[in-house]
């Protein structure tokens, strides 16, 4: 069975084979396709393909024939993003210049690093999302978006409300629908896989023979543990690609940090959607009342995507009432990994 595993870019798409992780992401990245204005969350850690994967959403969704258009909220100044999102009125000294709410009229806005949106943005935001007309900067008549919003964030957002510096109505807008993409280190055989695709690629666009991958090699990049994910496998391929010039890659093309790497033992696979936070595992022997209390409301949160609002009406509590619970147990959580560290030998730090 073959299945969708990368994205060259948004007119094509390569199906060469993936990991069961990496399949139903897929999957549930096809259900989602199905929604045409719903906005939804992209969850993943940085390399993982999040753009990449919002490009898909857009080509396989009834928006396809519309523009796609990207912004990385990280990147830009609060003022300019302003500006970028919702244009600005003419005045005496420059013609009217439309926003990116504008620009993907009928299409598709991707907001990339939505963690980074300035607070005084994200109320603004949930207006357009909830179908509120929006004014270019400086004045001008009343618009509505006619426009999809897929977002992307590599933070825990539900922990980002909890801090007050999220807005709450913004995370239920965006996360009420969520695909999570897993890291590449839990993508079992993707790395071989990625790394011959990125390989003929490479080899291709040189001009080289493909030399292949050898064994060796291959057990190293297995190995590594890829924190910059899909996006460092490729870069390191490529370069060791150029590196060996037609002759099997081996470890001399490697970085040092990967032709080294140990080999790791066996990850326990992350679960839960995004934003969600993961319960602690019990403590040895039986658990006291308030430690059962403790992972029951942490379960019930993860399995509500991280959502304080449906969290507690699940729950029967008010939400000042959850927010006290979450802040306490993740202080508690905190001074434990505090603790574990200031116990650990000096030797091993």
């Amino acid at each position: 069975m073959t299945r969708v595993l990368w994205i060259e870019d948004e007119s094509e798409v390569r199906v060469v084979g993936a990991s069961e992780r990496w399949a139903r992401a897929m999957e549930r990245l096809r259900e989602l396709s199905e929604h045409e204005r719903a906005p939804l969350l992209i969850a993943g850690e940085p390399g993982t393909g999040k753009e990449l994967c919002a490009r898909l959403l857009h080509a396989a969704s009834p928006r396809a024939g519309g523009p796609f258009v990207a912004v990385s909220a990280a990147r830009l100044p609060a003022e300019r993003l302003r500006e970028e999102l919702f244009g600005v009125a003419a005045d005496g000294r420059q013609a009217a210049r439309p926003g990116l709410l504008e620009l993907a009229e009928g299409g598709t806005l991707f907001l990339d690093e939505l963690s980074a949106l300035p607070l005084e943005l994200q109320p603004p935001l949930v207006g357009v999302l909830d179908g509120e007309p929006f004014r270019r900067i400086g004045g001008g008549e009343a618009l509505v978006a006619d426009v999809r919003v897929i977002a992307a964030t590599a933070r825990d957002l539900g922990a980002r409300v909890l801090e007050g510096s999220f807005h709450e109505g913004l995370h239920q807008r965006v996360g009420a629908l969520g695909l999570s993409l897993p890291p590449l280190r839990e993508r079992d055989g993707d790395v071989r896989r990625l790394a011959e695709h990125f390989l003929d690629r490479q080899s291709a666009a040189a001009g080289l023979p493909r030399g292949g991958i050898t064994p060796r090699a291959l057990t190293q990049l297995e190995a590594y543990p890829w924190p910059g994910n899909v996006r460092e496998l490729r870069s390191v391929v490529e370069r060791a690609s150029l590196l060996a010039r037609g002759a099997p890659l081996d470890l001399e093309h490697l970085p040092p940090e990967i032709a080294a790497a140990p080999r790791p033992a066996a990850a326990t696979p992350r679960s839960g959607p995004p934003g969600a936070l993961r319960p602690s595992p019990p403590a040895r022997g039986s658990a006291s009342l308030g430690e059962a209390v403790r992972r029951h409301i942490l379960a019930v949160y993860a399995a509500q995507g991280g959502n304080v609002t449906r969290t507690a009406s699940a729950l029967g509590i008010t939400r000042v009432s959850l927010r006290r619970h979450l802040r306490q147990y993740l202080a508690a959580d905190a001074r434990v990994a505090a603790d574990a560290r200031d116990k650990e030998p000096l030797s091993s730090r």
